[in-house]
């Protein structure tokens, strides 16, 4: 695998997370957006309190599966480049008796 495959392969993975984690977050909206009369402005005091918790849950979500997606990305570079830069060997040695 060439640098450019390892990138493309890097990209190619931090959107799927990122279109799983939007994916995720409309599909809560979608069960529940009737609690905070959604794609309109809140009427009552319920959907007001409803609409608050809900965009802070989903900044929190997307704030912490966003360091996720990056740490990932982060770990996949680390595997993809460092594991050429280590060779290990092992040598074994067998005694005469044909022990190992």
């Amino acid at each position: 695998m060439n640098k450019n495959d390892e990138q493309k392969l890097m990209k190619e993975v931090s959107s799927k997370l990122k279109t799983l984690l939007i994916g995720n977050l409309s599909r809560i909206e979608m069960a529940f957006g009737h609690l905070w009369n959604i794609g309109n402005e809140p009427n009552t005091q319920s959907e007001m309190e409803f609409s608050d918790i809900w965009e802070d849950l989903r900044t929190d979500l997307l704030n912490h599966g966003n360091g996720q997606i990056r740490l990932t990305i982060d770990e996949i570079y680390d595997f993809l480049y460092r594991q050429n830069k280590y060779k290990y060997r092992y040598d074994f040695i067998i005694d005469d008796n044909n022990n190992k």
